[in-house]
């Protein structure tokens, strides 16, 4: 056994001599090849790490809304849906009538007297018949039924137009009369003038009479004219200042006349516009009870209620409408303080939404757009709000394009340094030099 052993560790020597020389005759080209390819290796690694960018990311949550933000129509009341008027994604406008929670009131009727109202406010001198008398307004309907009287009493003043006619009547007497005073003032002129020639007259018959020219009886005559010329211009006066004073009167009666009108008129204008926004200030309160209106022009979407006669709850959100034009795609992004300072404006977004995986659709590129100046608490750790622009909108790395949804969520990863891998390699050195001076 011992003899074997031996045997054994001198075959073993024997081999680590001959590997020993094997070692030390290593031909010179082996040794000058393996130095080069080990270089080249190293330089290769060199360059590519150069070349290779492995970016440095901050991941933060990101919501995707738009310039103009969905409209959420929230329920103000409880109760079944009476009247559902529109389909789901169905394009509506500002101010249609979506659904309707019942209520005592009819809708149409509602509708109707709406549209009167504002026809009456924009042309009140086009209303020249009442509107229907027997409507279900329900908490509406007494002060409707003022209202009605009211226009029936407007609509009645100016048919008969009383004042009116009454206002025309007075005006063509008064017309009238100042032209029979015209007409007194020439005669006037004209008694004037045969009053002058009279007097001429008398007194030549008078110088005559002296002479016995003319005799006692003819100068008698001749008296008699003037004096009877004298009492015609009396007359005369007499007449024009009655005259003058039915004209005052009449233009004082005219004047009270139309200030009746205007008064008359303006009571009931007055009360009626009075009702007239009084019922629309119903009208309105009772849309923000039971109507369900959408407040911009988009598409309407239904979320928890679909069909009439749905039990909805007051403050649920029974529709939502999203605006079909003109609606940029903003990214929403909650950004933590830790590591905030590194994000700039201009930076890079790589986006993957949490219902579009990102290995299969891929991923949406953004650009930061906004940093909020202040932070705000979100489970009790600050955060920064940051406005991420979408230049290719929803296209994605791989030519798809995905369908916005307002509120979509997903992961946005923040593109801070884009570094190379050298430069990674060598910022711990430049930190440890710059530390040591």
């Amino acid at each position: 056994m011992k003899e074997q052993e031996k045997k054994e560790e001198d075959i073993i020597e024997l081999r680590s001599e001959e590997f020993q020389e094997v070692l030390s005759g290593i031909p010179p080209w082996i040794l000058r090849w393996g130095i080069t390819t080990v270089a080249i290796i190293v330089v290769i690694l060199l360059i590519g790490s150069s070349i290779f960018k492995y970016p440095d990311t901050i991941t933060s949550t990101i919501t995707l809304t738009g310039s103009k933000p969905a409209a959420n129509i929230v329920a103000k009341s409880s109760g079944k849906l009476q009247e559902l008027f529109v389909q789901d994604n169905q394009l509506v406008q500002t101010g249609d009538y979506l659904a309707v929670i019942e209520n005592p009131a009819k809708t149409a009727d509602i509708l109707y007297l709406k549209k009167f109202l504002h026809k009456y406010m924009s042309y009140p001198d086009s209303i020249v018949s009442l509107p229907l008398k027997d409507m279900n307004l329900g908490l509406c309907q007494a002060l409707y039924s003022s209202y009605y009287l009211a226009l029936s009493q407007y609509i009645q003043f100016r048919k008969l137009g009383y004042y009116q006619d009454k206002i025309d009547i007075m005006k063509d007497r008064i017309s009238r009369n100042k032209k029979r005073y015209r007409d007194m003032l020439y005669q006037e002129e004209l008694v004037s003038q045969q009053l002058a020639i009279a007097y001429k007259q008398y007194q030549r018959d008078s110088t005559l009479h002296i002479k016995g020219a003319v005799s006692g009886k003819s100068l008698e005559t001749t008296y008699n004219q003037y004096i009877g010329g004298q009492l015609s211009m009396e007359n005369m006066h007499s007449t024009l200042e009655n005259l003058h004073i039915q004209l005052a009167e009449m233009k004082e009666n005219l004047l009270d006349t139309e200030y009746q009108y205007i008064d008359k008129e303006s009571t009931l204008t007055t009360q009626l516009k009075s009702l007239t926004i009084q019922l629309l200030t119903e009208i309105q309160a009772w849309e923000i009870s039971y109507a369900l209106i959408a407040p911009i022009p988009g598409k309407v979407t239904f979320t928890n209620y679909w069909i009439e006669n749905q039990n909805i709850i007051s403050g649920d959100i029974a529709f939502s409408v999203i605006p079909s034009s003109n609606n940029k795609l903003i990214g929403k992004a909650l950004l933590p303080a830790e590591r905030s300072g590194k994000v700039k404006v201009g930076q890079k977004v790589n986006i993957r939404f949490s219902n579009y995986p990102d290995n299969e659709f891929g991923l949406v590129k953004g650009k930061i757009q906004n940093i909020s100046l202040i932070s705000v608490k979100v489970e009790a750790k600050n955060h920064y709000v940051v406005e991420i622009d979408l230049p290719d909108g929803l296209t994605t790395t791989y030519d798809k394009v995905l369908p916005f949804v307002s509120g979509m969520e997903g992961q946005a990863d923040i593109i801070t340094n884009d570094l190379s891998l050298l430069e990674r390699i060598l910022l711990p050195m430049k930190k440890i030099l710059n530390e040591s001076l």
